[in-house]
């Protein structure tokens, strides 16, 4: 088969074209709508619900004509939502009809689009599919557990990193590790300030070839998002056998155990101090909840039928 994927983010594809290009189809892939890949796939994938599935689920648009092409009505297209795009609304701006495929990582956001749009046309199927992780990408460490609290993302509003410095500002005589960019302006300004009046142990770095070897000697990960569909960085550390602290976003517990959550600043010391540190656990939660291998029959299915 030949499968065009349009992916401006290129986060959460790459074991997807791994595992197809593994099975002998034809993958190519683009940051931006080319209609000429729409017109030459089987099959057409949409990661994220955004300018590219809307223009080309609209055969008036004038991007099919730029390249002398029309809008195909036989292909197998899918799109999959995530979170950003669905709370800005992006769904709203597509046709449905075309679409034979959508694909929601979340249970909260496939119900909070299709209150907003009231369903889809019985043209477009709808499916539930949570993320998959590889376990083999990272590997367990089994040191006994020290006061390095890792943060990973890259720092902007809704990861919320001023809560982040609240956690820690309550919880001396532990180490702030960020791994994330970018550190400017007021932003800069604000996050050294606090940590120098708060006296906080803290250590910035904009990006690292091996997020693996980074978290080899970390001991918990702080989450302080204010949404999320999943977060790779948590199920990667947890991987580790890293303990998770994950403030509750909407809907983390749909997502996270309840005893891996809190809601208030003063309910993180005694996670970090007074409960069972279990780095097996934490493990084997991701190998059992997110299989990578489930993951890929679920799309070889929409794709392929099988």
């Amino acid at each position: 088969m030949k499968i065009a994927l349009f992916d401006g983010v290129s986060k959460f594809t790459g074991d997807l074209v791994q595992h197809w290009q593994s099975l002998g189809h034809e993958v190519r892939k683009d940051k931006s709508l080319d209609t000429r890949l729409i017109n030459w796939a089987d099959i057409t994938f949409f990661d994220f619900c955004e300018g590219s599935a809307q223009r080309a689920s609209h055969a008036e648009d004038k991007m099919w004509a730029e390249y002398g092409e029309t809008q195909p009505l036989n292909k197998n297209i899918i799109v999959r939502e995530h979170d950003i795009d669905a709370w800005v609304g992006q769904h709203c701006g597509v046709n449905w009809k075309w679409v034979n495929h959508v694909v929601f990582v979340a249970d909260h956001i496939k119900r909070k689009v299709e209150a907003d749009l009231g369903g889809f046309p019985p043209e477009t199927q709808v499916h539930l599919i949570k993320h998959g992780v590889d376990g083999n990408k990272f590997t367990f460490r089994k040191k006994p557990f020290g006061n390095k609290i890792a943060w990973v993302c890259n720092i902007n509003h809704h990861k919320n990193i001023e809560l982040a410095l609240q956690v820690m500002a309550e919880n001396p005589g532990y180490e702030f590790h960020v791994l994330g960019k970018p550190l400017c302006s007021w932003q800069k300004a604000y996050i050294l300030h606090f940590v120098e009046k708060n006296n906080i142990k803290f250590f910035q770095t904009d990006s690292v070839p091996d997020v693996n070897e980074w978290l080899e000697d970390k001991d918990f990960i702080l989450l302080t998002s204010c949404k999320e569909a999943f977060c790779f960085s948590v199920a990667e550390a947890m991987l580790k056998g890293i303990k998770p602290l994950i403030h509750r976003f909407y809907c983390a517990g749909e997502i996270w155990d309840e005893k891996y959550i809190w809601d208030r600043v003063s309910q993180v010391k005694p996670k970090l101090t007074e409960f069972e540190y279990n780095g097996q656990e934490y493990r084997d939660y991701i190998l059992n909840n997110f299989p990578l291998d489930k993951m890929f029959q679920e799309y070889d299915r929409i794709l392929f039928g099988k």
